[in-house]
């Protein structure tokens, strides 16, 4: 054991054992940072505590680029840094109003992921019957984040989510792509029984063509997504530029005027793009960098490093961000807000199976209950990390079959497509990521937790579960089932950061501003690259909102930048 996994309680001979964990990201791809060896320290524009050796090393400013090392100009009306679903929504929104649009993207495909997206007002979403109030969907991100976002801000995405939903749907329409609903009874949350807003949620099934263009792995839904909107800006006289990193931004008078370009490439190879009317990031979050991701987020020291791994491995990096403060721009207050998930399982190369994730007893390290297992996810995962070696077994019994549908709780594909295949139980079983035996003493033993202590939580929990009431921590009655009937079953769970949700902050134009809060000519933020929204913690009250501000968000930027300039 290491000393920092001392110091923060990890067991790895009792949880992790050693072996890594993937997760999933969500959101836009960043760009790539390129560095001059000489460094000019920039303003600490945040409010978090210094790195121990001082300035992080993010904050600190490369020399400007020498127009001797740029080896070519292109000059469009505007500029889009990245292209994942808000830069590809900007880039095609703008278009569509007659600008000339480059995006700039340093992978070689359009990047994001994700299935379910989040709109207030859509037809669709009047088709099956599911009004929101839009005020209370608003009122519910801001408590989430505290009243740190701006209401404002806020508030376009429930006044305008809904249109630019349509928008995309007729064009998905045109390319194949089927868009449907996502039936009620699939949008529900875990731990929002009591007050819970299952906003539109709609999917599409993909045409040939989409499955088509897709990378290999990705699912038909993001496939249908990725497919609309490239295609879209393609039609639209998008110019696309793959594997094309942005470096730094160009704001004229010694960064106290207009952001007039955008220069990106290698070093020997750069290339500066001028948008005459404006830049616009999309360029993600930084999830990838772990210094950025750990000085904004601190609870993030306290996860096992292996639950950082990503499908979009380094892709973003906070690059946009970077290039904003870099010129003079704000950045959200600490701390910002994770998008934590409790669907990681240590030891195992896949995603938490929907009956392991269903809201049956939980217990430390130690055997010992400590939560209400039926909380959001944010939540559960909150309470985790205060737990001995941040960990967290679920434990069952053979019950499940009939017991778990009964609970109503769903949520992600794999909740709607394998709940009910006994062969994945029988497989993890296989494989080792999910424990079963024949007695309960058989099960601590092979969890590693203290023998007497599981038998006295089941007691306990058994005794609240015959009386349908949780006096220790107020689980709902349907979700309370005995664990007594043999097989028993155990699996560990650990936390997944699926994005951090943290960015340049902007005014209801989408214009970034800087540390007075005055507007930075020029520049433009949407997406996950944009801030003043969230704070502390993901909203999962409110599923698919993080997808809908993106595309919310990135169709406004492109339509505010074409016609403010």
């Amino acid at each position: 054991m290491s000393n920092e996994e001392k110091k923060n309680g990890v067991s790895r001979r009792t949880f992790i054992k050693g072996a890594a964990v993937s997760t999933v990201a969500i959101g836009s791809a960043g760009m790539l940072i390129g560095c001059s060896p000489k460094e000019r320290e920039a303003p600490n524009t945040t409010d978090t505590p210094d790195a121990p050796d001082g300035t992080p090393s993010f904050l600190k400013a490369p020399e400007p680029i020498a127009d001797a090392d740029i080896k070519e100009t292109v000059t469009a009306d505007i500029i889009v840094v990245g292209g994942g679903m808000s830069g590809l929504c900007a880039a095609m929104s703008a278009a569509e109003e007659g600008a000339k649009v480059i995006l700039l993207e340093k992978t070689d495909n359009v990047n994001f992921r994700g299935n379910d997206y989040g709109a207030i007002g859509s037809k669709m979403q009047k088709q099956i019957g599911n009004e929101i109030n839009g005020l209370e969907a608003i009122q519910e991100i801001m408590r989430y984040n505290a009243y740190k976002g701006n209401q404002r801000v806020v508030s376009l995405w429930a006044d305008n989510s809904g249109m630019v939903a349509d928008w995309i749907m007729s064009k998905a329409e045109g390319y194949g792509c089927k868009p449907k609903p996502v039936p009620l009874d699939e949008t529900a949350t875990p731990g929002t029984v009591i007050k819970g807003f299952p906003t539109l949620s709609f999917r599409m099934d993909p045409s040939e063509a989409a499955i088509a263009d897709a990378p290999t792995g990705t699912d038909p839904w993001t496939a249908s997504m990725r497919y609309t909107l490239k295609q879209g800006c393609l039609d639209a006289g998008v110019d696309l530029r793959f594997k094309t990193p942005a470096v730094q931004l160009v704001r004229e008078d010694n960064n106290k005027g207009r952001v007039t370009a955008v220069i990106a490439g290698e070093e020997g190879d750069y290339k500066k793009f001028v948008g005459t009317k404006g830049i616009i990031l999309c360029s993600g979050d930084y999830n990838a960098d772990q210094e950025m991701r750990e000085h904004y987020i601190p609870s993030t020291k306290y996860i096992h490093a292996n639950m950082f791994e990503m499908v979009n491995g380094p892709i973003n990096t906070g690059d946009g961000q970077k290039m904003g403060m870099w010129i003079g721009a704000a950045m959200d207050e600490f701390p910002h807000a994770p998008m934590y998930f409790d669907f990681a399982v240590p030891g195992a190369p896949i995603l938490a199976d929907a009956l392991m994730r269903q809201p049956w007893l939980s217990v430390n390290e130690r055997g010992l209950r400590y939560h209400n297992e039926e909380l959001p996810y944010s939540y559960l995962c909150n309470s985790q990390r205060q737990q001995p070696g941040n960990a967290r077994w679920t434990v069952w019994d053979a019950k499940w079959p009939e017991e778990a549908p009964s609970f109503k709780v769903v949520a992600c594909k794999d909740m709607r497509t394998n709940f009910h295949n006994p062969e994945n139980v029988k497989t993890y079983v296989e494989k080792g990521y999910i424990k079963s035996a024949e007695t309960l003493e058989e099960l601590a033993d092979l969890m590693g937790v203290p023998k007497d202590n599981l038998l006295k939580t089941v007691e306990r929990y058994n005794e609240l579960a015959k009386k349908g009431v949780d006096e220790d921590y107020g689980k709902r009655a349907a979700c309370l089932t005995t664990i007594e009937k043999p097989t028993f079953y155990a699996a560990p769970l650990g936390t997944a950061l699926l994005v951090t949700l943290g960015g340049l902050k902007v005014n209801t134009d989408l214009q970034v501003l800087d540390e007075e809060l005055n507007v930075i000519p020029g520049l433009y933020a949407a997406g996950n690259a944009s801030g003043n929204y969230y704070a502390n913690d993901y909203c999962v009250n409110l599923p698919g909102n993080s997808h809908g501000r993106a595309f919310t968000f990135g169709y406004l930027a492109g339509k505010n930048v074409a016609k403010l300039g």
